[in-house]
């Protein structure tokens, strides 16, 4: 069963796992300085750097999978940004057209429903419900397309059908794992940080910006470990 325990202590006993998350660190933590010291609301320069920020954090999670999917004795990728560029660049491009799709029907048959049931605690349960659905269905995609890095396999409807709903419990499972282990990460250093400096403080926004590369090197393996659970093993049973 895949262990978010693993995925934590595998994440950061990995090799030059500190030197790595200081540095994927920086231009995360350089996106939270634009946004805040922003003048005027002027985000131009934020969102520039937040879309290069975004492929290379994209790119670094999908290497993070990748890695453990395939058995590499590595969790987290290289230093070669360049790399992590381009694995985010094309993973971007491969799983763009599926997250379009299932985003636009998941809004679409939620307003749907909204027509249907007046009572608004239900309505949000099946909300719940359609968007987890349709979400478990882009993450199947990722995992597929992940383990190759072909985009075909991302759209690979027979895996998908198959998998997407063991892929769905698996997240529901690791959402409250992963909010127990930043509880612990975060907590402690932030309240120390908050009594001698005072919140918010950019000792504070670095610490949280190497807390969120963590969080992927650690779900990356994580799923990655679902990925080999609820896919390869029926593949290999088939």
């Amino acid at each position: 069963m895949a262990s978010i325990k693993d995925a934590f202590e595998e994440s950061f006993q990995d090799t030059n796992a500190i030197i790595k998350y200081i540095i994927f660190a920086i231009p995360v933590y350089y996106c939270a300085h634009l946004y805040v010291n922003a003048s005027n609301g002027n985000l131009t320069g934020f969102w520039w750097m937040f879309s290069v920020t975004y492929l290379l954090l994209f790119g670094f999670l999908i290497k993070c999978t990748a890695n453990v999917r395939n058995g590499k004795d590595c969790v987290l990728p290289s230093f070669n940004i360049f790399a992590l560029f381009w694995a985010g660049l094309k993973g971007t491009i491969a799983l763009g057209p599926s997250i379009a799709i299932n985003c636009w029907l998941a809004s679409l048959l939620t307003g749907l429903i909204a027509n249907y049931i007046p009572e608004p605690n239900t309505l949000i349960i099946f909300k719940v419900i359609i968007w987890g659905l349709f979400g478990s269905i882009i993450l199947t995609g990722y995992l597929c397309y992940a383990k190759g890095f072909r985009i075909a396999d991302a759209y690979n409807f027979k895996v998908i059908s198959e998998s997407c709903c063991d892929i769905l419990v698996a997240v529901l499972f690791m959402i409250p794992q992963v909010l127990l282990a930043n509880a612990l990460l975060v907590g402690p250093v932030t309240y120390v940080i908050w009594v001698f400096f005072g919140i918010p403080h950019p000792i504070a926004m670095y610490y949280w910006s190497i807390v969120l590369i963590f969080n992927l090197a650690m779900c990356g393996h994580y799923l990655a470990q679902v990925d080999y659970e609820a896919i390869a093993a029926k593949e290999n049973a088939n």
